[in-house]
């Protein structure tokens, strides 16, 4: 792992990245939800890993975890309202199918203005995936988001946000299946070649 430098800090000055990650969204947060994504819709353009920042100052990164309904359509709506491209990670097999009932046609829609990112079947952690579940917590939710979109996820995030670790069964098949950027909690890396 490479060692923070100063280089590390000028680049960070030049070009932040200012993120907002929700999950659920109680009715009773909405309206401090809608300040927020209306605070950082005016502080920058969107965060996109494969593009460099154009200007120096942040931009703008806006992710819905978990694919809990109320929270995903409800975020889809307000950040198209107010331009903003948000990422969206959905879990196809809940843990809670009560809050997570997105239907297809309904992440066609979010997925025709936000974008539609890797996160598991079940929320398994990158650790969690075995070569028994490997198909199930990898391979068909990146074939399932491709069928829903029309391509490939090019971004991931694992429960509980690891890093990269060529190591894992998980982030070996999620690159071999063409993720090429993972959150963390604190990162958007790029995943390295194989």
């Amino acid at each position: 792992m490479t060692r923070w430098t100063p280089g590390h800090s000028a680049a960070l000055t030049r070009s932040p990245i200012v993120a907002l990650n929700f999950h659920e969204i109680d009715a009773e947060h909405r309206d401090e939800v809608r300040r927020a994504l209306r605070h950082v819709a005016g502080l920058g353009p969107r965060y996109d890993p494969d593009e460099p920042a154009e200007d120096e100052g942040p931009r703008v990164f806006v992710a819905f975890y978990d694919g809990m309904r109320d929270a995903a359509l409800f975020g889809a709506e307000e950040c198209d309202r107010l331009g903003l491209r948000a990422y969206f990670f959905p879990l196809f097999q809940h843990y809670d199918p009560h809050l997570a009932n997105v239907t297809d046609d309904e992440w066609r829609q979010i997925a025709a203005v936000h974008e539609i990112g890797f996160h598991t079947a079940s929320h398994a952690t990158v650790a969690e995936v075995t070569p028994l579940t490997v198909r199930r917590e990898v391979i068909e939710p990146i074939a399932r988001i491709e069928a829903l979109t029309g391509r490939p996820p090019r971004i991931g995030a694992w429960k509980g946000g690891t890093r990269f670790d060529a190591a894992l069964l998980g982030n070996r098949t999620a690159r071999e299946h063409g993720i090429r950027h993972l959150v963390s909690n604190w990162s958007i890396e790029r995943v390295p070649a194989a």
